[in-house]
């Protein structure tokens, strides 16, 4: 008999074990082979005994969800062939259950009953009680498995989810009570800074208050920040002739006087020969002009005009 010898090159088994092992657990949940101690176990059956015991294990844990969920299935059948009345006591009699313990399985019975993989699902009976007891979602559900979430653990991150929910509820019931114009009116806010607000107001230093206006604008104090709200200030006619001349023309919808050039701040500095628009920018202040009047120079008097980088600018007759 003529026997031919055949070279073979040796190849790793390992990415064809990965595979085999993927399979398996896609299949029947977890499987052995995380722990980096088994290599230690010198002894070759101890190490396969202890790998079988670890697998044993895993399927005892996966097997729980799927035996959790078919103990609350049976539970909803018998309930529908006993007589009304009778459920409970038979229950409470063959298998010493609380009515609240016996509708927490079925109820995790009609959450998971359609689960693709119990090996998703916790293995503990009472976090998958309260999971279907909160109706959890998928994503929650796979979160509490991978982490293996105690029932300490459950109590508290659904609790914490729950008091969250409650919150956003308790506020779209206050903003449902709000009229269709304060919503409008909410949804055109802007949020702005404070250094924001100075550059809107025309000031050197952050005002005071938790409120401020100017002719187009209110502006309510929010945290660290305001809400810009696009608010048109009612104008009182006689109340305007009273005030100096420097006041009126802080409120730009009511200057009509064309004599007036709305200028940026530097190119007012330059017409009057002021040093700097810096400068310029504090004799602007409101404090400034109540104090000394409107700044002037080379002919020309310089008034405050919405935003900090512009000004009006008139020439001096």
């Amino acid at each position: 008999m003529n026997i031919t010898t055949i070279d073979v090159m040796p190849v790793s088994a390992e990415p064809i074990a990965d595979q085999k092992s993927q399979f398996a657990a896609d299949r029947l949940g977890p499987m052995p082979g995380k722990w980096d101690g088994y290599d230690g176990i010198a002894d070759d059956d101890t190490r396969r005994e202890v790998y079988g015991k670890v697998g044993y294990i895993h399927g005892l844990s996966a097997e729980a969800g799927r035996t959790i969920i078919a103990i609350g299935e049976t539970l909803l059948a018998l309930k529908e062939m006993l007589p009304h009345g009778q459920f409970m006591a038979c229950v409470k009699i063959e298998f010493g259950w609380s009515q609240r313990w016996t509708q927490q399985l079925m109820q995790v019975a009609e959450r998971f009953s359609n689960a693709n993989s119990s090996s998703n699902l916790p293995s503990s009976a009472k976090v998958l009680a309260l999971l279907a007891a909160s109706d959890a979602d998928d994503a929650t559900v796979q979160q509490a498995a991978e982490e293996r979430w105690t029932v300490q653990e459950t109590k508290r991150r659904l609790g914490s989810e729950r008091q969250r929910q409650r919150t956003v509820v308790q506020e779209a019931l206050s903003a449902l009570k709000l009229s269709a114009e304060a919503r409008e009116l909410a949804a055109k806010a802007q949020h702005i800074t404070t250094r924001q607000l100075m550059d809107e107001l025309g000031v050197e230093e952050p005002p005071k208050g938790k409120e401020h206006k100017t002719s187009q604008y209110t502006f309510c104090k929010n945290g660290t920040g305001w809400w810009k709200l696009p608010i048109e200030q009612p104008v009182d006619a006689t109340i305007n002739q009273e005030k100096p001349e420097y006041l009126n023309l802080e409120i730009e919808d009511t200057i009509t006087d064309t004599t007036w050039e709305v200028v940026s701040i530097d190119e007012a500095a330059d017409r009057m020969g002021i040093a700097s628009p810096h400068a310029l920018r504090n004799r602007l202040t409101p404090s400034s002009i109540q104090k000394s009047g409107l700044p002037e120079g080379n002919g020309w008097k310089a008034n405050r005009y919405e935003g900090r980088s512009r000004c009006r600018i008139q020439r001096i007759i």
